[in-house]
């Protein structure tokens, strides 16, 4: 009996040199697990076009754990290729070999104003055949260090797609949690997006027009539920976090000038297990003037609070999200000292009582 008392006892002691401890526990950065981005954009190529291509770097097929398509567009769910550095997702229009052409097409577009998600793609109504408008994503378990968006349209004599026109200058943001500098402040959230560099290293590149909206919630968000109509995402005046600003590449002799990448950045209190930041950029074409010697964008009045004649055709509009989890605490280096010295002395009392 006596024996059993002493391994109780010894249980115990333990057992409060742990839990004395894991008072000095630290909260812990919460962890970004997943980012998502559905886009809605309008075929401004001048003719139809049978697919499109986004070319991402950085990661690779098997960093992508889902994508929109299947039955939501006409095309279907993309197909994947990696190359040395990054992956291609191509969706892409079947082909009829007999009779040479292409079963599906995205036509030009009548108008190009904001969609609201209602018609670009096939849950949003029967316009959304006519509409000239698609919807894209995927969700990616890290972050693309650049991405790229390409209409694609196709060969009737060979069956083959390639790329036509411009790059679509719909920016996705890469997600990041920023350490504070002060122990006691919350970490921070932030996203990030960059204009497509300038093809002359002395001039900027073409200007946009960009609107941010954003909002928080207490869930992992789908990428389904990304859609402009759907009610997580922000679009009311209340939730408007930039209502105008100018986006614009620096020349390599200006990099971190005005108008290079649009930087927003959150405080993260605490929250449950899950939570979500999402997003809505919408993107409209610049009409205002241009230094001639640079190319920079000149404003009006300034570049916050453009004139109407300013602004050109709506491009479209990225959906995008973070989705983060808590992490569990991580015990401050005290902590492990006096647990460290809790099972040292547990052995010593072993060894003496066998003494």
């Amino acid at each position: 009996m006596s024996a059993n008392k002493g391994i109780f006892r010894r249980r115990a002691l333990l057992c409060a040199l742990c839990c004395a401890g894991l008072a000095g526990e630290a909260a812990a950065s919460p962890v970004l697990y997943g980012s998502l981005s559905n886009f809605d954009v309008y075929n401004d190529t001048g003719a139809e076009t049978h697919g499109f291509e986004i070319e991402l770097h950085g990661v690779s097929s098997a960093d992508i754990s889902y994508t929109f398509g299947g039955t939501y567009n006409r095309y279907g769910s993309p197909v994947m290729e990696d190359f040395a550095g990054g992956v291609f997702v191509r969706y892409r229009s079947s082909f009829d070999a007999v009779a040479g052409r292409f079963l599906d097409a995205t036509p030009v577009p009548t108008s190009m104003s904001a969609t609201d998600g209602h018609s670009c793609w096939s849950g949003g109504g029967a316009g959304y055949l006519g509409s000239g408008c698609e919807h894209f994503g995927l969700g990616l378990n890290q972050n693309a260090t650049q991405t790229y968006y390409r209409w694609l349209r196709g060969d009737v004599s060979t069956g083959l797609l390639s790329a036509v026109g411009s790059n679509v200058q719909i920016a996705a943001p890469v997600w990041n949690i920023v350490p504070p500098a002060d122990p006691v402040a919350p970490p921070v959230v932030q996203a990030v997006i960059a204009p497509e560099p300038a093809r002359d290293r002395d001039r900027f590149g073409e200007a946009q027009w960009v609107k941010v909206f954003t909002t928080e919630i207490e869930r992992e968000v789908e990428l389904e539920e990304l859609l402009s109509d759907n009610n997580v995402v922000p679009r009311e005046q209340s939730e408007t976090e930039i209502e105008w600003r100018i986006f614009q590449a620096a020349p390599e002799n200006k990099k971190g000038g005005g108008g290079d990448e649009l930087i927003l950045e959150q405080p993260l209190a605490e929250f449950g297990d899950k939570k979500s930041i999402i997003r809505r950029y919408e993107f409209y074409e610049y009409l205002g003037q241009y230094d001639a010697e640079d190319h920079e964008a000149l404003c009006a009045v300034d570049c916050d609070t453009p004139e109407e004649w300013e602004i050109g055709r709506y491009i479209g509009s990225q959906m995008a999200a973070a989705n983060l989890a808590a992490a569990a605490p991580v015990p401050e280096p005290s902590t492990w000292l006096s647990m460290m010295a809790g099972l040292g002395l547990i052995g010593l009392i072993g060894r003496r009582r066998l003494s």
